[in-house]
């Protein structure tokens, strides 16, 4: 049953959203057609209607001109096929984002007019910025053009009809492209004719991210409705290729939108058009092959341009730049924005990112809340050829030789505009909420979808100590049930299953879902973060300590240099504090109210200061300028094993050691015998499972230190927080360990 707390919190977020009456909840979770924005309300859209009827009354060519993203090809797609279905002569055009760029342009124009000599051009999600591109349209070819769009109009508009919400005052004015179509279409048609295209409309406002209030939540809403009911044999297709079940926003955002957008980043989306209203079966399982096909390339693309960039930062002091201009001449333009995007979340910083075009350079830039990129590069439109886009997102043109010259210019204007924006680590937070969750209040929370920008998701928190976690999914994934009716889980998190299990304070953000299976209502607990309270316990540091220098070698390219803690506080730059002693975590506590904290390898590529407990031998921490031992390794060359950048300083706090119990020959002879048998039995298995299978007549300490003896000498294999059996196993004497003489050593004096 819902609790009162649980009660208090819906409340809470209805009243976030500014919804404090009846009538607005009825129509907040009730959405309907009626609700939208009368058409009356819009400029220029009466005009837009009454010159495409005239276009359909006497039979006029009509091209629509579109765009290569998701939001262009739904627009064209909605105003194509209620087009033809009134008897229209029309076409469409989609430019190539590799060779015509964004937007109405001249060649195309010029071409267009040549093969298809319309009378009508009507753009859609483009244009309103084209005040030259138009006028050649209208005096030099003899067109006609209608521009109907979205994006924030210029100084001048151009000079024919134009349909954009931003023009208009009291109006839903955040419609994206396709929304902009669909009104049109019931302008001319009526809300039954409209009704038609809701769920091309509603994939296209939520992966052209436009916040889902108001009219896009009625859209959106109602479209997910009609695209379940799955009238459309090409939506369908693609929908079986890559979702179960019933198709939600997230769906769309996730799988659906980034897949259309594809065709337009790595080759010509012209085709994808077809996607939404051929009928031919091979035609479109050919379509969605190619669409697929394109989704991998642009999926690796993107890997391979984020990759690139994280080294060409990991070589520079990043520390006091504001925002991060990069260039090369041989990136993919198609992946730039979307690359710019993951940057801009892990940077915390806006990002732009530039390559060639010819003999002039382009560039996709991405901003974070609270800095007006377009503002910030329009201030500095002197060193610039064009540009254009809005508060979040921008695009422009470049001349190769001033690219350096604008990046610092830049940097400069944020920081005088923006004086208090510093890049920081934005930790995930959430309501607090008590466990267990009841599937009635999980129900309750399922009434706020769609959810995106402007109505996001409802996350939550809660802190917790012991867990009992099980690996699912090969060991991948990690699931708990926290309570009757309602499980936690955690995807792609099962290396961490020790420390989730551990006694150590952790905060759990996570998203609340409902589920019905088998008649049983279920509230199921999403994870997207876990971030330590606390050092882990002395166990698991001392695996740790032992990890790290298992396969190392005795001397390291690095030579750590010994450091004191007051020296520590003075280092600048990216710090990363590895704590894997209890020692060592007690002397990273006094860094722990300026440093993150962080398990197993830091939260990004960026080097914020960070305190990293139990530190995976194989961490990333190529971006940091210092990183700090806060014990002594066992070995230096464990140091090796780990990413760091070629001119990072590695130092370590010389700490004395806390004794540790050392296994005899005897003791690990015994002890390998019972591991090999139980990873026969389950590869993969973690520490703990090991010690309870076969380890407790030893102790903790023995076997830990036996179990990385093995690993040292290459009998056994650790990954991913797991052990299991090489597919060969060489003999070799376990004298032959250089962990094991170290510890023989430190330990046994």
């Amino acid at each position: 049953m819902e609790s009162a707390r649980e009660r208090e919190i819906i409340n809470s977020l209805l009243a976030e959203r500014g919804i404090k009456s009846e009538e607005e909840k009825i129509n907040f979770f009730s959405p309907s057609l009626g609700a939208l924005t009368p058409l009356k309300a819009y400029q220029g859209l009466a005009q837009a209607a009454e010159r495409v009827k005239q276009a359909l009354d006497e039979r006029q060519k009509i091209v629509i001109y579109g765009d290569y993203d998701c939001d262009g090809l739904c627009a064209t797609a909605i105003l194509y096929e209620y087009l033809t279905s009134r008897g229209a002569d029309c076409g469409y055009y989609i430019p190539n984002r590799h060779t015509e760029g964004y937007g109405l342009n001249f060649d195309a124009l010029a071409d267009i007019a040549e093969r298809e000599f319309p009378d009508l051009i009507i753009s859609v999600d483009c244009g309103v910025t084209s005040v030259d591109e138009v006028r050649f349209a209208v005096e030099d070819l003899g067109m006609d053009v209608v521009v109907t769009d979205h994006h924030e109009p210029g100084a001048e508009l151009p000079d024919c009809v134009v349909f954009d919400p931003k023009l208009s005052e009291n109006v839903c004015r955040d419609l994206c492209g396709a929304g902009v179509a669909l009104r049109l279409v019931e302008a001319l048609g009526g809300r039954a004719a409209a009704e038609n295209f809701l769920d091309i409309a509603a994939i296209a406002t939520v992966a052209d991210v436009v916040p889902l209030t108001g009219d896009n939540r009625v859209i959106t809403s109602l479209g997910l409705v009609q695209l379940n009911k799955r009238r459309r044999r090409g939506l369908n297709m693609l929908m079986d290729s890559c979702v179960k079940g019933r198709v939600t926003a997230r769906d769309i955002a996730f799988k659906l939108g980034p897949r259309i957008n594809a065709t337009g980043r790595v080759d010509t989306a012209y085709e994808t058009v077809a996607l939404f209203y051929e009928k031919d079966a091979f035609v479109l399982e050919t379509l969605v092959k190619n669409i697929n096909e394109c989704n991998e390339r642009r999926k690796q693309f993107t890997r391979d341009l984020t990759a690139a960039c994280i080294e060409k930062l990991q070589e520079e002091d990043i520390s006091q730049r504001r925002v991060l201009v990069l260039y090369d001449p041989y990136w993919d333009d198609g992946v730039l924005g979307i690359t710019a995007s993951r940057l801009v979340e892990l940077y915390d910083r806006p990002v732009i990112l530039i390559t060639d075009s010819g003999k002039e350079a382009k560039g996709s830039g991405r901003s974070v809340e609270g800095i007006d990129i377009l503002k910030c590069v329009s201030a500095c439109s002197s060193y610039l050829i064009r540009c254009g886009g809005h508060k979040r997102a921008c695009g422009l043109t470049i001349k190769k030789s001033l690219i350096k010259e604008f990046a610092y210019i830049l940097d400069r204007f944020i920081a005088t505009e923006y004086p208090h924006f510093q890049p920081h680590f934005k930790r995930r937070t959430g309501i607090e909420l008590d466990l267990p969750v009841s599937a009635e209040f999980a129900l309750q929370l399922q009434r706020f979808e769609p959810c995106g920008e402007g109505n996001p998701r409802p996350v939550f928190s809660a802190c917790l100590e012991r867990g009992a976690f099980t690996r699912m999914g090969g060991g991948a994934h990690l699931k708990e049930n926290v309570g009757e009716g309602c499980e936690m889980v955690h995807f792609f998190a099962g290396e961490n299953v020790q420390w989730y299990n551990s006694a150590a304070k952790k905060d759990f953000v996570f998203n609340v879902e409902y589920s019905l299976f088998n008649n049983m209502e279920r509230a199921t607990l999403d994870v997207t973060a876990a971030y330590p309270l606390q050092a882990p316990p002395g166990q698991l540091l001392l695996l740790s300590h032992l990890a790290l220098s298992a396969g190392g070698e005795e001397s390291s390219v690095f030579e750590p240099q010994p450091i004191g803690a007051e020296e520590i506080a003075a280092l600048k730059g990216g710090v990363c504090l590895l704590a894997c002693s209890q020692e060592g975590a007690q002397a990273a506590e006094r860094f722990a109210g300026q440093f993150i904290r962080a398990v197993g390898k830091p939260y990004t590529p960026c080097p914020y200061d960070t305190v990293l407990y139990c530190p995976d031998p194989q961490a990333d921490l190529a971006g940091f300028a210092h990183v700090v031992f806060m014990q002594k390794p066992l070995l230096a060359g464990g140091i090796d094993l780990m990413k760091l950048g070629k001119n990072c300083r590695v130092h370590y706090l010389d700490v004395k050691p806390r004794g540790l119990l050392v296994p005899s020959y005897a003791e690990l002879g015994e002890a390998y015998k019972g591991v090999r048998a139980a990873l026969r039995v389950k590869a993969g298995a973690s520490a703990a499972g090991l010690y309870n299978a076969a380890g407790k007549a030893l102790g903790w300490e023995k076997f830990i230190a036996a179990l990385f003896t093995f690993v040292d000498l290459g009998i056994i294999i650790y990954k991913e927080g797991g052990f299991e059996l090489p597919e060969q196993v060489q003999k070799r004497e376990l004298s032959a360990s250089r962990l094991f003489r170290r510890l023989q050593e430190e330990y046994d004096g």
